[in-house]
């Protein structure tokens, strides 16, 4: 799941470059998410989504297009949602 973590992650990069930048400078604030179950990983999307997270998913292309990997801008608040679960990339 590291290259659809990375694909997140680029994604992230592209869609919200200033709070990537801010992530560059103060680390720990783009989190990526990957789980083996995909309807899991579309309701931690949604739920985010919801509370209004900057959050992009990943489909894999060479897996019948599967949502893969989320990655979002982890503020305290938003962080709670997600504490729970192991990051991607560790």
């Amino acid at each position: 799941m590291m290259a659809q973590s990375i694909h997140a992650v680029t994604e992230f990069a592209h869609k919200f470059p200033n709070q990537f930048k801010d992530w560059m400078t103060n680390s720990q604030y783009v989190v990526s998410l990957s789980v083996d179950n995909e309807t899991k990983l579309k309701e931690i999307y949604n739920k985010l989504e919801w509370f209004g997270a900057n959050v992009v998913k990943f489909h894999e292309p060479d897996m019948d297009n599967q949502l893969t990997s989320i990655a979002y801008y982890g503020t305290p608040e938003l962080m709670r949602i997600t504490d729970n679960l192991k990051l991607a990339l560790s």
